[in-house]
């Protein structure tokens, strides 16, 4: 008969084992990889420069790829090719440009209560009150 812990010993150094290899494994991968597609601390090959929403799950994404410009559009579920920059140089100048001017928010917190009283929506909302009156 079979002792139960030499074969739970077997068992689990087989299974120790196994795990070293998947860990061995993994770290080479990333190692490999890393190298491939670039790493923080060094110049990346593709990086976003810029992107904008132009709908919802829509974007216009400007693109750097190995020191050229591409302009991609992105949907869900596609990358489409919408053109390359030539002009790196004016690119360059409108990205140092954007990022000293600060983005201004679309509405303030101070403007909304002057949207509001704007004649088409205070009369939708007269319009509303009657139409509850009938």
């Amino acid at each position: 008969m079979i002792d139960f812990w030499d074969s739970l010993l077997r068992t689990l150094s087989a299974l120790a084992v196994v795990l070293l290899l998947m860990a061995v494994a993994a770290l080479a991968a990333r190692r490999i990889v890393s190298g491939r597609l670039g790493t923080p601390g060094r110049h990346e090959l593709i990086r976003v420069v810029a992107s904008g929403a132009v709908a919802p799950r829509k974007t216009i994404m400007l693109v750097s790829v190995a020191g050229e410009y591409l302009i991609v559009g992105a949907t869900a579920t596609d990358l489409v090719p919408l053109g390359r920059v030539s002009d790196t140089e004016k690119v360059r100048e409108l990205l140092v440009s954007s990022a000293e001017r600060p983005s201004e928010p679309v509405m303030s917190s101070s403007s909304f209560p002057a949207w509001m009283r704007r004649p088409s929506v205070e009369s939708f909302f007269r319009r509303a009150e009657n139409h509850g009156d009938r």
